[in-house]
């Protein structure tokens, strides 16, 4: 009850002030429920995988860890199978047979540990697809090393139970593959089994279904592999041989194979008494033309053939030539090589004209005789006479080259019985062919040339001609121009 202060007044109460601090209290409860959930978050997606998320490949979207772990140990092994294959062996493993499991718990946790938590509304908000990996965390248990060691051992004794024995090295040269390789045998024998354990564990635990054994697994392989590399390293250098510019063959694998040696020892050396074997015979035999039949086409296109005689042609130097290609071999580069000759002609070709076109023919049948120039062209032409076959002085048939002129000559003639020359002749012109025993030369004690006169009245072998023809062919001839001589 109010009761009234003096004057006739009530006295009356003061009113209090309306409070400002809701608005702070709203906005404090806003932040902790922001916080709140912000925190939350981040303690939820360090045990669930973000959308759109996949580990090794599986969806993982909003999963938790422990069904991702579920997920790998149930998926990683299952139906694993790998096969181990090289230095000579092949066999199979699967996850069963070498008790292969996976730590799904492991790998799971650490693919969530590439997450970022703290960032997850920034995630969330750009709808950012992410794939997470396992990484190279050690996932697999319980492998079964005895049992890899035990397949390993498996596979060598059966690959080695094929050795006849008949190849100490087993290094052999294959012909395809134009390599010298090491048998099966070799290599499976040459393994080191506990190195090639290791190794084939290492990859299974990655899930390798592929496992290639290389020189780590192999035991002493340094040596074995020298020898292959030195081997196949000849082999390689291959040498092209010319003649002239013209390729006449090629020292391939196949031919070096035959000359590389490889010893119990595992040396490698190179057999150069059969390279000068066969530089002197094959080669030789392939490249020669000297003293060997020709078959020709005239330049007024006349075909003539000559049979084997004569001085002119290739010869090689069969020694310097493997000399050669023995040094090139062991160098180990292929190369082209211009075969050393003793003698050279003027193009390589086997079997056909290899000398010049200036040169001279004789044509015994015909008894006459052309020298064509360097462009085909006819110079000089003559009827002659050869020698008389029913006297057994026939002219020397073959290809030949002039060897010397002399002007004046005297001709001299065998011993006769009494120990003096057969006979004495004076010439105006001499041109050498066959040495200094048959040549071309002027005859004064003939009248006429040509027709079968060499028959019945023949020369002792030279070729007969008259003064003029003689004394033109003497201006036109060069010592070394080529005679062919044929029927």
């Amino acid at each position: 009850m109010q009761h009234p202060k003096k004057g006739g007044h009530f006295a009356t109460t003061p009113k209090k002030k309306r409070s400002d601090r809701g608005p702070v209290i709203a906005l404090f409860a806003v932040l902790a429920v922001l916080l709140a959930t912000y925190f939350g978050g981040v303690a939820y997606f360090n045990f669930f995988f973000m959308p759109s998320t996949t580990v090794d490949g599986q969806d993982a979207s909003l999963k938790s860890v422990d069904d991702i772990a579920s997920s790998l140990s149930a998926t990683k092994t299952s139906g694993w199978k790998a096969n181990v294959s090289g230095d000579g062996i092949s066999f199979d493993l699967t996850a069963a047979g070498v008790s292969l499991a996976y730590d799904g718990e492991s790998a799971a946790r650490a693919a969530i540990a590439r997450q970022h938590p703290w960032t997850w509304p920034v995630e969330l908000a750009q709808q950012k697809a992410q794939s997470l990996s396992t990484g190279d965390v050690s996932s697999y248990t319980g492998l079964d090393t005895t049992a890899i060691s035990t397949a390993l051992a498996n596979a060598v004794s059966a690959v080695v139970a094929t050795d006849d024995g008949t190849n100490a090295t087993g290094i052999t040269y294959d012909a395809e593959k134009k390599k010298y390789v090491a048998s099966d045998t070799a290599q499976a024998s040459r393994i080191d089994q506990a190195s090639a354990t290791k190794f084939i564990e290492g990859k299974a635990r990655s899930l390798e279904t592929s496992i290639k054994l290389g020189n780590e697994s192999l035991q002493g392989g340094e040596s074995v592999d020298a020898a292959l590399g030195t081997a196949n390293s000849m082999l390689g250098a291959t040498v092209t041989l010319t003649l002239g510019g013209t390729e006449v063959t090629t020292v391939d694998a196949d031919l070096i194979s035959q000359w590389i040696t490889i010893g119990d020892d595992l040396a490698v050396t190179l057999d150069q008494d059969a390279i000068t074997a066969w530089a002197k015979g094959d080669l030789s035999k392939k490249t020669d033309s000297v003293d060997t039949a020709r078959t020709y086409t005239r330049p007024d296109g006349v075909e003539e053939s000559v049979v084997a005689g004569g001085v002119y042609g290739w010869s090689i130097n069969g020694d310097e030539a493997a000399q050669d290609i023995y040094n090139n071999i062991t160098s180990g580069s292929p190369t082209t090589l211009e075969l050393p000759c003793y003698q050279s002609a003027a193009t390589y070709n086997p079997g056909g004209q290899d000398w010049p076109t200036r040169f001279i023919d004789v044509d015994i049948s015909d008894q006459h005789a052309i020298f064509f120039d360097s462009d085909g062209s006819v110079i000089w032409e003559a009827d002659v006479v050869t020698g008389q076959p029913s006297l057994s002085h026939d002219t020397t048939q073959g290809s030949w080259t002039i060897t010397n002129k002399e002007s004046p000559s005297t001709l001299i003639g065998p011993n006769n019985e009494s120990g003096n020359p057969s006979w004495i002749s004076h010439v105006d012109f001499w041109m050498g062919v066959v040495g200094n025993l048959m040549g071309f030369h002027n005859a004064p004690w003939r009248s006429s040339f040509g027709g079968d006169i060499y028959l019945y009245n023949g020369s002792h072998g030279c070729i007969n001609l008259s003064y003029e023809k003689a004394d033109q062919l003497y201006s036109l001839c060069n010592v070394g121009d080529v005679v062919i001589i044929h029927e």
